[in-house]
């Protein structure tokens, strides 16, 4: 057999992968592309892992949890899929580099080489050797080629990030700050709108951070001009990055959605230095305050930490009081997890398991008690809602999104997948947990 019958043989085309993955919207977006660059190359998506020729684990870092997953997940495929190759993808695979091949890994490949996975498979079939690429080079944005309809796409603009807070992964696991080139988000944008998408959602790291002409606010403004383009969200945004125009543009662009993601991480200034947050609680509440000026129907969300290294009972009191007045209509809350090369890591004064847990528990009793009251104010309203599609527990009822980015389910005379990518205006009647429910009005 030639070289070249050898190579064939080995890239088979019919091979078939699986894609699982954890962490954030930037997560999925790589996934989907990743998925993409697989299909181009002649493999084939499966669902069943047991039947799958090759897993691809998309993995996140930002806390122990997800991680210790990665590794339940590489056992239990293994003892149902002893064949498979293992791909570990992500942060997980940038910060722990070949470490992971003692966990049952075939290949890493860092967030940057993801159009490389068909060459790095073709050379462990060939020769059987575990690959690893991990090295951060010149910025990589995958571009989106997908045919495939989205009611709302996700656009990166950004990643990385240059804060350097002490609990967070993210410089080391994605690299320093890089902002998309500006023709090519506009470019991603007018193709999705093509495929028919009505929302973008811009994704970064530190989105806010966008370095281009015009700066963030200005992108934003651009991207509302192009024609098909309905609504506009972003994440994750620093406050220490949020300017007065893009503070402007909630006010003054009907596109731009009433919802802001806005981590606090915590109320106290003390605790806010040692993470180097780079902004004090008077700095947010200013962000608050001016946004609730310009855009009274703002939605805030939020992400907390508790039990910091040195994080006292006073500092939690400061966090607690803060998330209570600020009045958010989301929050993500977790206990502080010590990250490999962060500065917290090294720091002393960690907090007990038990003390974190029973901060958390009151933080997060507080927040779901007074959820329901904050979303009271929304019933009796006619809500203009994009619709996503049937509800995920009853096929014959609606869902969507509100403004505000909350998830609503709605009576329909009509078929709920026949509304989806629409704007319709539902009445809503009442708050059932975390999401709304309501009653599509008629059209006139």
């Amino acid at each position: 057999m030639n070289e070249t019958d050898h190579s064939k043989k080995t890239y088979n085309i019919k091979k078939k992968f699986s894609i699982r993955t954890f962490g954030c919207q930037m997560n999925v977006y790589d996934s989907d592309r990743i998925s993409e660059i697989m299909k181009g190359s002649g493999y084939e998506p499966e669902q069943d892992v047991e039947k799958t020729d090759i897993l691809i684990i998309n993995t996140c870092s930002v806390r122990e949890k997800p991680r210790n997953r990665v590794i339940s997940v590489i056992e239990n495929v293994r003892s149902r899929n002893a064949g498979v190759k293992i791909v570990i993808a992500g942060c997980v695979a940038q910060l722990e580099g070949e470490e992971l091949f003692a966990d049952g890994a075939d290949i890493i490949a860092g967030p940057d080489w993801y159009e490389e996975l068909p060459s790095m498979l073709s050379r462990n079939e060939l020769t059987g050797d575990r690959i690893s690429w991990l090295d951060q080079g010149d910025p990589r944005f995958l571009a989106n080629s997908s045919e495939k309809f989205q009611v709302s796409a996700f656009i990166p603009i950004q990643k990385g990030c240059d804060n350097y807070c002490a609990y967070c992964v993210v410089p080391a696991a994605r690299g320093p700050e890089r902002s998309r080139p500006f023709e090519e988000i506009l470019q991603e944008v007018h193709h999705v709108v093509d495929k028919g998408t009505s929302e973008i959602f811009l994704l970064g790291q530190n989105v806010n951070s966008w370095k281009g002409d015009g700066g963030f606010a200005g992108l934003i403004s651009k991207i509302s001009t192009i024609e098909g383009v309905k609504r506009i969200r972003f994440t994750t945004s620093h406050p220490a990055d949020i300017s007065p125009e893009l503070i402007k543009a909630f006010g003054n662009n009907n596109k731009l959605m009433p919802w802001l993601h806005l981590p606090l991480q915590s109320g106290s200034d003390r605790i806010l230095d040692a993470m180097k947050r780079k902004y004090h609680i008077d700095h947010y509440f200013n962000i608050v305050n001016n946004i609730r000026s310009i855009r009274s129907d703002i939605a805030l969300t939020t992400d907390i930490i508790v039990g910091f290294p040195g994080e006292t009972e006073d500092d939690f009191r400061k966090t607690f009081d803060a998330v209570s007045k600020i009045e958010y209509e989301g929050m993500f809350s977790f206990k502080y997890s010590s990250r490999p090369n962060t500065a917290a890591a090294l720091m002393p004064d960690h907090i007990t398991e038990e003390i974190k847990g029973k901060r958390l528990t009151e933080l997060q009793t507080m927040f779901e008690a007074k959820l329901p009251s904050l979303l009271q104010k929304y019933c009796g309203q006619a809500i203009l809602v994009l619709v996503e599609g049937p509800s995920l527990r009853d096929p014959l009822v609606a869902r969507g999104r509100t403004p505000q980015n909350h998830v609503i389910n709605f009576i329909t005379d009509s078929d709920p997948q026949s509304l989806v990518g629409r704007i319709i205006s539902i009445k809503v009647e009442e708050v059932r947990t975390h999401t709304l429910f309501g009653c599509a009005m008629p059209a006139f």
